[in-house]
């Protein structure tokens, strides 16, 4: 059977980037198809290469995160202080289709990889530029990772502190990741209208901005009425059947019911107390809401007494929108995931095969793959730069004079 290419197939990328997002966006783009070629220092000292400890995990000999973040790509080493550096650089972004960076606008400009400067030499080129706060304004300048643009300005971090407590630790990445997601989007949405008109684009996005698209609803409050949404607490919440209970043996569950009345009387009947059908306090959606104190405590009561197992059980025989909050250990062991693909495979340099997180979309008639593992620092450099053109002489030229390895 004849292999189908991915829906980026033939597209070339160039990466000049850093640390999660923009490197996960190439992850993203190698996934569907696309050639990716990464821009590493001469030095090579990528701090995420490095990288050994996530907390209290060690990755010993092998950093998987930065594994999965750089599968399906290819790896050059230059010196982009020389001006032959730049000359490869620049040959690179000319024949390429698409080029994506994190790094600040200032230093952009140093180097001459400004949109203006690279548009000029690459008409059709998507140029992709990811900030933490945004290309305008005060701050535009300034550098962050997620947990400071995304989660502690983005107002993530905000909403998720109960009263009288410290602001909770963010999950590694999110900002990140789901900004790497979101742009490989707007880069094919760039590259699609590049087919329609037959020019390139600038393609702008940054954690700051993505934090207030993942809150908007929140910020709508803000911006419709001058409020904010108070924030869940589990005994006062508005829609009981809207909640977090705990089971006997400690775990949780939420119960997602969100047009109540359609789930009030099984409810009853599944925790088994049909005497609440008639009780007047709960016989429509507002009174839920009057004297919703009162049934959180009922339910309270009632899910503690099973483990939640049982509840889960007895909840899916009676149709109620529920669901077990699970621990990431059990994503990684749940059949649903294993069965939708989740988690894909490499191959380490050493043969040994390293579980890894898909890219979270399917194409039916163009599937997105891992076809490689990450490459060395610099590993394509020679063939990189012959099918760019140079000679053997100049690129033994280029390694003499330190401008690659």
């Amino acid at each position: 059977m004849e292999a189908k290419m991915g829906p980026l197939e033939g597209i070339k990328v160039v990466e000049l980037g850093s640390w999660i997002a923009v490197p996960g966006c190439g992850a993203v783009l190698g996934d569907w198809g696309a050639e990716v070629v990464k821009i590493e220092n001469i030095n090579c000292k990528d701090s995420f290469r490095s990288l050994r400890y996530i907390r209290n995990v060690d990755f010993k000999e092998t950093n998987t995160w930065y594994i999965m973040l750089n599968r399906n790509k290819k790896s050059i080493a230059l010196d982009l202080k020389s001006g032959q550096g730049k000359k490869i650089l620049f040959r690179l972004l000319k024949n390429s289709d698409v080029f994506i960076t994190n790094f600040t606008q200032n230093k952009l400009e140093s180097m001459s990889l400004d949109y203006l400067s690279i548009k000029n030499l690459n008409p059709k080129l998507v140029y992709t530029h990811f900030t933490a706060y945004g290309s305008q304004g005060p701050d535009k300048e300034k550098p962050g990772y997620d947990i400071m643009a995304f989660w502690s300005r983005g107002g993530f971090m905000n909403k998720l502190t109960s009263p009288g407590n410290a602001p909770p630790s963010q999950p590694q990445a999110l900002g990140d990741s789901t900004g790497a997601a979101l742009l490989a989007g707007a880069v094919s949405t760039a590259l699609f209208s590049r087919e329609r008109t037959g020019k390139g684009q600038k393609v702008e996005m940054s954690l700051y901005q993505n934090a207030a698209w993942c809150l908007g609803g929140e910020l709508m409050a803000v911006l419709t009425a001058d409020q904010e949404v108070e924030p869940v607490r589990q005994n006062s919440v508005e829609n009981p059947l809207w909640n977090i209970y705990q089971t006997k043996d400690g775990g949780w569950l939420h119960l997602a019911c969100l047009y109540s009345d359609n789930f009030w009387y099984p409810l009853c009947e599944a925790i088994g107390r049909e005497d609440l059908k008639a009780d007047p306090r709960f016989k429509s959606v507002e009174m839920r809401s009057k004297n919703n104190s009162a049934l959180i405590v009922i339910l309270n009561d009632a899910f503690s007494k099973k483990d939640i197992g049982e509840w889960s059980s007895i909840l899916e025989r009676y149709n109620i929108m529920f669901e077990i909050v699970r621990s990431v250990t059990d994503v990684v062991r749940d059949p649903q995931s294993e069965a939708n693909d989740f988690f894909g495979e490499v191959i380490d340099k050493s043969g040994q095969k390293i579980k890894v997180v898909n890219s979270p979309f399917k194409f039916s008639e163009t599937p997105a793959s891992i076809q490689t593992s990450y490459p060395e620092c610099s590993e394509h450099s020679e063939d990189i730069l012959l099918e760019l053109g140079f000679s053997a002489e100049e690129i033994s030229k280029f390694k003499g004079n330190k401008v690659i390895i």
